[in-house]
This record gives structure tokens, sequence and C-alpha cells, in this order.
């Protein structure tokens, strides 16, 4: 399937456009404009944008298009701007929120019952809604089946066997693959509680978090089994090529294995200290301009979408469905990797949906790293990534005081 992809001299010049109004046609009462970050999927997305326009009486244009903030609210000045955005990874929506730019969702739009829990939590910033979940995704456990005849269902077992054959690889650097040992000890990054975070409260040094910690040096300096030097791609690429029994990974990888014959089965991941290994659940959510002269058709076709699309949008890009109804169809019911992936969001969580997560990607990469060659002890790692967040944080927002 083609994909429908605005080059960047056609975005540049569509946006030059919107910005600054100049030979740009008064949009009519009877068309939506809608951007989308999901690239594969966007012919699709024109498809249901057809369908639901052509029984509603509106003309609705698709646009692939990756914006920035800055560059959305300048956009939705224009009447030639964005009603809505479908489509984009739910770890940017506070940045919206948090910049004026987001309706809140209308209250009889959905039920946050009909959806996976991650799900619904993404779409919720300071405890109001203003998303529609559209997909989910999270990681779970990949094997070679060549090297392991029954698969772990603990952590401390998944060690002994990868000890003994063939290693377990992923990039145990960063807090995206480590959350499930801190969240497994008690540990957490910013409390959550009623539909919000309190990002004074970081729980990533507490009893709990420096346990997981301990273990994760341990992977290292104990049982060799991961080092600083193994990134994603590289760990992808080795468990690609049989050189290791174990990996953590997404149904992103899945082409990539089956296409050159990996034998391989996915699982949900094992539990550690004896709790549910809770994986960060990424979704694509959906939300719309508070600038937008539509904003309750542009709610309409999110919804249309939501209830349509679904098993399109399964095939064209691998996107499971955030609704628990339509997780039901039976391509997805079939699909053994598709179940092993449901099973695991189950149990999984969102990454804090707050403008704050963005300051601690490099924090905790930098201080895993100096435990692993020895400069700090766990519980000084733990301690340092809680102080250097906690400055960086009120660094960022006391220039969101003095813009």
């Amino acid at each position: 399937m083609k994909k429908r992809i605005l080059t960047a001299f056609t975005a540049m010049t569509l946006l030059s456009g919107l910005v600054s109004g100049c030979g740009a046609a008064d949009k009519n009462d009877t068309k939506l404009t809608i951007w989308t970050n999901m690239d594969v999927e966007a012919e699709t997305l024109q498809k249901y944008a057809n369908e639901w326009g052509s029984a509603n009486g509106y003309e609705v244009e698709v646009i692939h298009q990756s914006p920035s903030v800055q560059q959305f609210a300048q956009a939705v000045k224009s009447k030639d701007g964005p009603d809505a955005v479908v489509g984009i990874p739910n770890d940017q929506l506070a940045d919206y929120v948090n910049a004026g730019l987001a309706a809140e969702v209308p209250s009889e739009l959905y039920s946050d019952s009909d959806f996976s829990q991650a799900a619904i939590q993404a779409c919720y910033v300071d405890g109001k809604r203003y998303a529609a979940p559209l997909s989910v995704e999270t990681v779970a456990l990949f094997y070679n089946t060549d090297l392991v005849s029954e698969a772990p269902k603990t952590w401390e077992e998944l060690v002994e066997q990868a000890a003994q054959s063939g290693g377990v690889q992923f990039d145990a650097t960063s807090i995206y693959y480590d959350l499930g040992f801190v969240r497994a000890c008690g540990g957490y990054i910013f409390n959550y509680a009623d539909g919000a975070y309190d990002t004074s409260d970081i729980g990533l040094a507490n009893e709990g978090a420096v346990q997981a910690y301990e273990f994760i040096n341990d992977l290292c300096n104990k049982y060799g089994l991961i080092s600083a030097d193994v990134t994603a791609d590289i760990a992808r690429s080795n468990f690609q090529n049989g050189q290791c029994a174990y990996y953590i990974g997404g149904p992103w990888d899945i082409e990539g294995f089956t296409s050159v014959g990996t034998p391989f089965k996915v699982i949900e991941m094992p539990t550690f200290h004896g709790e549910n290994f809770v994986t960060p659940v990424g979704t694509q959510v959906s939300f719309v301009s508070n600038q937008s002269a539509s904003q309750d058709k542009a709610w309409e076709f999110i919804s249309y979408l939501i209830d349509n699309g679904a098993l399109d949008l399964y095939e064209t890009g691998d996107r499971i469905p955030a609704k628990l109804a339509e997780q039901d169809l039976e391509a997805i019911q079939t699909n053994e990797y598709s179940q092993a992936f449901i099973s695991q969001i189950n149990k999984g969580e969102p990454m804090p949906t707050v403008s704050e997560m963005g300051q601690l990607w490099s924090i905790h990469t930098n201080n895993i790293r100096l435990m692993w060659s020895g400069e700090l002890a766990p519980a000084d790692a733990a301690e340092n990534m809680v102080q250097q967040l906690q400055e960086a944080v009120e660094l960022m927002n006391s220039g969101k005081k003095n813009h």
C-alpha cells in the first residue's frame, strides 16, 4: 500500500501558508483538517475520513504531519489550520495541554471502561480527559525456540536460563525497559492518583527502587548478561541472527524476525520479585484543537474512526486497538503474537503523561552507566537520579514562569 506522505518541502510550504494566512481561502463550515503522526496508516485514515465525511456532508482532509507544539500553535491561528490531531504518542499530549491547545473530551464521547486501563490513563492530564485512545503497544519477551525449550515464568528463572542458553539482550540503561523492575519492587517515577501525576513525588530512590537497581546492576556485573554497549538496535540484530536467546521488544519487531526466518515466540513478561512486570504502554491518542470552530464534528469523526477503523489499522500498521471490544476481532484473537502483547498491555501502564517526564531519559541512562562502571553504588545512583530530576524539573518550571 502506498504511503500518503507529505514531503518536507510540501509540509514547510503548507505550514508557511497556514501561519501567514497569505492567499489562503477561509475554511468553510463543512471542512475538517486532520493532522496525523501516523505514516503507514495515513491512507487508511483518509479512507475513513472520506466515509464519515460523505455520510455527514463534510470534506475531511488527512495530512501526514509530525508537528511540534510551536508549529501547531501557529497553524491553528489560521482558518485553514488543523481541527484535530489523530494518532500521536501519548507522551506528547501533555505538551499540547500545557500550551493551552487541546480541548477537553466531551463527557459523553466514550466510557473509560470500554478501553484498556493504561490507554485511558494516558488520556488524562492533571485529572482531566483531553484525548481519545486509538491504539496501544508495549514490549514483551521474545525467545528463540531453537535455544529455549521451556519459557521462563519469572525473571529469576530467566536469568538462570539465559546464563546457560545464549543470554538476554535489551537496552537496560533506559527507564523504558527498566520500569518493570522498579514498579515490581514498589518504586515509581511520579506518584499517580486521581487522574493526575504529582511531579514533586518521585519514587526512584525509595527502598523498592533501590532493590530494583541492585538487580539491574547484578545483570551486568554479577551475571554478565547485559552491558552499556548493547543498544536496542544491537539487541534486536543479535536476536534476529540467533546470537542471543531472549530479547525484549515490541510488535514493530515481528516483521523483521519473520522475514529472515528467526525461530521465535512471544510471551508476556515474566514476573519479578513475585509481582507482575509493568511495561510502558504506548498509546496513539487523538485530540481536538480548542481553536477549532468544528470541535463537535472533529470528535464525531474521531469516535467513528475508533469504532470502525480498528481492523484496517491493525492490518495496515499492526496497531492493536485500545478499545477492548475491538481486541476481540477474529484476526486479532487468532494472532498469537498480538495476544501476547495484549496480555502484557493489561499488566502495563503509560509513562507519566507530563512534560516533566522528558527530563528523565538521559538522567536515568547516565546514572545506570555510572552504576555499572562502579562509580556509583545502586543506592547512590538512585539518589543521584532523583536529585538531578528534581533540579531539572525545577529549572524547567521556573523557565515557564519567567516566560
